[in-house]
């Protein structure tokens, strides 16, 4: 659910006009929009410096004296760095 909230986002932004604010159902719309957006704990995972490759992982692991967290993803489509998993 909250995939797509995010993903349209900025379609309905794009959609509501200053205009429009005025009418009180399109305020208690926009106020329900704006609480049922993600937090700042809710996105924190896509904040991460993920690395593309586990030998790239590797080398700035050794390079930052730093532990490797894997995560492997088995799905046809899967993206981590995508959120799509």
């Amino acid at each position: 659910m909250r995939r797509l909230i995010f993903a349209i986002t900025p379609l309905i932004a794009l959609m509501v006009q200053p205009s429009s604010a005025q009418d009180a159902e399109a305020g208690r719309v926009l106020e329900r929009f704006q609480q049922l957006q993600p937090g700042e704990d809710d996105l924190a995972m896509y904040r991460l410096d993920w690395e593309s490759s586990l030998a790239e992982a590797q080398q700035r692991a050794r390079q930052e004296e730093r532990p490797i967290c894997l995560v492997i993803i088995h799905a046809r489509y899967g993206d981590i760095t995508s959120g799509h998993c």
